[in-house]
């Protein structure tokens, strides 16, 4: 697999997994095996293990629940234990929520983020927002 990232390279990166209902996921082992995949990917892209990009993550629907913080696991392992224990809930698409949640408790140093650090937030979602004037607008 082809690193993406130098020796150089830092960032903090929370992915953001949308669990609504209007996705379709037909399972939480479905929704595990693709979590789990994508840190894999993630993981040896990017060199999260190295400290230099700690990895968050969170699922959203109509509630916001955070999987963990940044830098609270650095190995794949410990990623794919918090993944295998995470609860999955339906709902309704609250993506302004869920970006709300990202910026104000996980953007912050109390919750790992570094403050020389560029920010990357990976949003995956079929892209129908239950208020999709929220979600534009917030800040």
């Amino acid at each position: 697999m082809r690193v993406i990232c130098s020796a150089k390279c830092t960032a903090d990166v929370i992915v953001v997994l949308d669990t609504s209902t209007s996705v379709g996921w037909s399972g939480t082992a479905h929704i595990r095996s693709f979590l789990t995949n994508l840190t894999d990917l993630i993981v040896a892209n990017l060199n999260v293990g190295g400290g230099r990009i700690p990895l968050g993550m969170v699922t959203y629907s109509t509630w916001v629940r955070q999987l963990f913080r940044l830098g609270q696991h650095a190995d794949v392992s410990d990623i794919r234990a918090a993944i295998s224990r995470f609860i999955f809930y339906t709902g309704a698409s609250k993506t302004h929520l869920a970006l709300s949640y990202v910026r104000r408790y996980m953007l912050r140093a109390g919750s790992g983020a570094r403050n020389d650090a560029p920010k990357v937030v990976i949003v995956l979602t079929d892209g129908k927002s239950s208020d999709v004037g929220a979600t534009k607008v917030k800040r």
